[in-house]
């Protein structure tokens, strides 16, 4: 009772302050702007009606681009210099330099412009699109376990993808009509719900009625804290008879069981555990998963790709693809052949006891039980099982893709066999109920990238020996464990639609008119469809207004014209970027710098306006600044923490914890230049920037902040929270060296809610950025916020609420009511003179937001 009190009195006074901001912003007296021809310098005057934000600049009448940021920050008591406390009268010195510190050319010609009360509007969101799965044409390769997971077409002609959005992992359930177009998207939980009706997602509750998720994981993230997302085991999407409920399933929850739960196909789930986890999917017998013997790596195990069909009469359901196997971390080592899981089965469950029972069996004695003789007669891998896709007709047929034999067998409804279709390295299989019309995936390869996945047709499956079309559909056919290839059948007035999906596609549909297959639409051929799959590092160039997106493993995108955005790919191969507006240089770090590891490399400078081609210093003959440097590197990325350029071309690097933060400096004729260590870091550190001053800052978790986050108070992330950090140089911009001394701390500690780190693989820390006045923009990812601050730590204003990429925020398209900024995962954030710009890593979008002010004036 007294945690809500308090949340209560917290958000009465969030709406009081709130209130405040909201008060009409008023000229006393307007902007002038006084030029001392004999002293050289200028005098700024102004006033305001009351306290609030304001920036002032220098600028040129008939261009309007600045000369000078020359103050910002909020009104009052703690107000930065050279803005005067507690004073709404403002008189400001300008020294008649530019932003660098050089003489501003015919300063009596330029005028003064002060733009007071910031707020902000949406203008723009990039990306988010509705068919992107991740997949090889976005970076995926032959080892990688993200992929699609689950294709399930109901009754009532929806049809549901489950798959990882991009290489970060986090997964997307997004729902269809029969012919592909986009619906809604189910997961990442939907925002507006009824918070009741949420509770089983795990979410905190905001004070605004609101709700956010809870996380298992950041680094995926997994935007739950049930086991439907937890990074690289993802919970599959396991077929049902309920039209209005989704089922899934893992192992590893109770003795590896493939535990079930299940989902409404509106996105609301049930809070009552007992309602929400169905238990196993078969109870008897039990699957017997765990270890060989006490204290043993050895594990009993099933693997295997796992299909599923439902009887017609919806009591029972057909389960293939298993088998029984010890593993050592998780790795094959002997086929168990006495298991009532053994290799080469179909098990008919009964749905209400969940009790199995052999179907149907290959004989026991043809079952290849080493690797070597597995891989030679599955297709190549240790992916595959003897029996694969399973399937059934109306008149209980059932139709089992049997691997081992190279066949389709038909069986009677008691088992018998009484039809084999030849078909090589058959994967997964489906009927249409209106035609009889069979549609087979077929799937090899291995680690070695070899094999492909096709889809095949038989018009009549009781006479046909050969398909009567055979279509390629992916070049890659490789899968991990537990995956494979899918395919469904919509029927409809226009003909059969056939669903197939794989990882390296990721879905492509073909309408079957009776005369043969045609590509009806393929989700990487949408138009207007979008490729980015990073959103997790971002910059923008101050100048130009273009955004500088990353993956976090070596890929960068641009976006470029506002009037019709596009993310490009540039010919940098880098896991991290910082922009030298002024010069108009880019720097990242090279990879595999004389390594075959993309661990190691070199920070380097390339031009911006050059196809960023290399940018050699002077002589040198090269355009590497530091020596090669060693970053850890995670399954899930690179873990490059930060880097930075200041005014005069010094360069900040965030390293591993040994190396901390360090300067370099030095000048084009003398590579590499020497490096020093500022400052200890911890491990959880990330984002660091200059500000037109020399000052450097950087982000990392010291302390608990002592800012309250109404409705956050029990989050396990709370702790892993940043703050802001800011370093004095104990040089000059003017000697070339910033730092020749390491500083005795930091001069200003913001006491800020930066980021939340994920402590396990640090590698993608949050990133904040600057703007010319020094005012900070930064995110708080687990509470989808950003919030701005002026140099003295003033909050100017902060935005953002829960809401998966169907909230837009009012923009053409918005399915949903939002109150604010819509967001999932806001990680990193930077801001020009005009806009602000935030990478959402989850929704994979990128929001543009215009910064409006309650009042603008120049001088005259």
């Amino acid at each position: 009772m007294i945690k809500r009190n308090l949340v209560a009195v917290l958000f009465v006074l969030l709406l009081a302050s709130a209130m405040i901001a909201a008060e009409p912003v008023q000229w006393v007296s307007k902007p002038a702007l006084t030029w001392n021809e004999q002293n050289q310098q200028g005098t700024v005057t102004f006033e305001l009606a009351s306290l609030t934000d304001v920036e002032v600049a220098i600028i040129h009448p008939a261009t309007g681009e600045i000369v000078r940021h020359l103050a910002a920050g909020v009104l009052g008591p703690q107000a930065p210099p050279p803005l005067v406390a507690n004073s709404r009268a403002q008189r400001i010195v300008w020294d008649g330099a530019d932003d660098y510190g050089n003489p501003a050319p015919l300063p009596s010609d330029l005028v003064v412009r002060v733009r007071a009360g910031m707020s902000v509007a949406l203008e723009q969101i990039v990306g988010g699109d509705p068919y992107l799965y991740y997949s090889d044409e976005v970076g995926d390769n032959d080892h990688s376990p993200w992929g699609i997971n689950g294709l399930e077409a109901k009754s009532d002609g929806k049809v549901y993808v489950w798959g990882h959005s991009s290489n970060l992992g986090p997964p997307a359930l997004r729902q269809y009509d029969v012919d592909g177009n986009y619906l809604q998207t189910l997961f990442p939980m939907p925002a507006g719900k009824d918070p009741s009706a949420m509770q089983g997602w795990g979410i905190n509750l905001r004070p605004d009625g609101g709700y956010s998720p809870k996380f298992n994981l950041l680094t995926s993230p997994s935007l739950t804290t049930t086991f439907l997302d937890a990074r690289l085991h993802m919970a599959r999407l396991l077929p049902t008879a309920e039209k209005d409920r989704l089922q899934f399933w893992r192992t590893g929850l109770t003795d590896g069981a493939f535990d079930l739960m299940t989902i409404n196909t509106d996105g609301t789930i049930a809070e009552d555990p007992a309602e929400q986890l169905l238990g196993p999917l078969v109870k008897h017998p039990p699957f017997g998963y765990g270890p060989v013997a006490p204290n043993k790596v050895d594990i009993h195990s099933l693997i295997g790709p796992v299909f599923v069909c439902f009887a017609p009469d919806g009591e029972s359901f057909f389960l293939s693809g298993l088998y029984a196997a010890t593993t050592v971390y998780g790795n094959e080592r002997d086929v168990e052949m006495d298991s009532f899981w053994r290799d080469g089965q179909v098990w008919k469950v009964d749905v209400k006891t969940r009790t199995a029972k052999v179907f149907f069996a290959l004989d026991k004695q043809e079952i290849p039980t080493t690797k070597r003789d597995r891989a030679v007669a599955y297709g190549g891998s240790r992916s595959y099982a003897a029996l694969h896709g399973v399937a059934v007709n109306a008149a209980g047929n059932v139709f089992v893709c049997d691997r081992l034999h190279q066949r389709i067998l038909v069986l009677d409804p008691q088992g018998a066999i009484v039809r084999e279709l030849p078909v090589e390295h058959p994967d997964a299989i489906a009927l249409s109920k209106k035609t009889g019309v069979l549609y087979v995936t077929t799937r090899s390869g291995d680690t070695r990238g070899s094999g492909a996945v096709r889809l095949l047709r038989f018009p009549d499956w009781r006479k046909d020996n050969a398909p009567s079309e055979d279509i390629e559909v992916s070049p890659q056919g490789y899968n991990r464990e537990q995956s494979h290839s899918y395919v469904v059948v919509c029927d409809t007035d226009q003909g059969s639609n056939v669903w197939v999906a794989h990882s390296q596609m990721p879905v492509r549909i073909y309408r079957d008119h009776g005369a043969g297959l045609q590509l009806l639409k393929d989700f990487y051929r949408v138009e207007g469809a979008q490729r980015c799959v990073g959103f997790d590092r971002m910059q923008v160039d101050p100048k130009t207004e273009e955004v500088y997106l990353l993956d976090d493993h070596d890929t960068v995108w641009k976006v470029s014209d506002w009037k019709n955005p596009q993310f490009v790919k540039v010919p940098l191969e880098t896991a991290c970027i910082a922009i030298d507006a002024r010069r108009r240089h880019i720097f990242g770090r090279t990879l595999r710098d004389g390594s075959s590891s993309n661990s190691v490399g070199r920070i380097a400078r390339f031009h911006l306006e050059q196809d960023y081609a290399p940018a050699n210093y002077g002589n040198t003959g090269t355009h590497c600044v530091t020596e090669q440097m060693h970053y850890e590197w995670c399954f899930d990325g690179n873990s490059d923490k930060g880097v930075a350029v200041a005014p005069n071309g010094n360069l900040a690097v965030v390293g591993k914890t040994q190396d901390g933060l360090r300067v370099f400096a030095g000048n084009d004729n003398q590579l590499p230049w020497a490096g020093l260590k500022i400052a200890d870091l911890p491990n959880n550190a990330g984002g660091v920037r200059f500000d037109l001053a020399g000052n450097l800052y950087v982000g990392y978790v010291d302390k608990r902040p002592t800012i309250a986050l109404p409705g956050f108070e029990e989050d396990k992330y709370l702790p892993a929270i940043g703050r802001i950090h800011k370093y004095a140089p104990t040089g000059t911009l003017q000697s070339g060296n910033l730092f020749p001394q390491a500083p005795a701390g930091p001069t200003h500690t913001y006491d800020v809610l930066y980021g939340a780190f994920e402590t396990q693989c640090v590698t993608r820390s949050p990133r904040f950025g600057l703007d010319g006045y020094g005012r900070i923009y930064y995110p708080t990812n687990i509470a989808q916020r950003v919030s701005v601050i002026d140099n003295a730590g003033n909050e100017i204003l902060h935005f953002g609420t829960y809401g998966n990429r169907d909230a837009k925020g009012g923009l053409p398209g918005d399915q949903t009511s939002s109150r604010d900024i819509p967001l999932a995962f806001p990680n990193s954030v930077d801001a020009t003179d005009n806009y602000i710009y935030v990478a959402d890593m989850v929704n994979l979008r990128l929001l543009r937001l215009q910064k409006d002010f309650q009042q603008e004036a120049t001088s005259e």
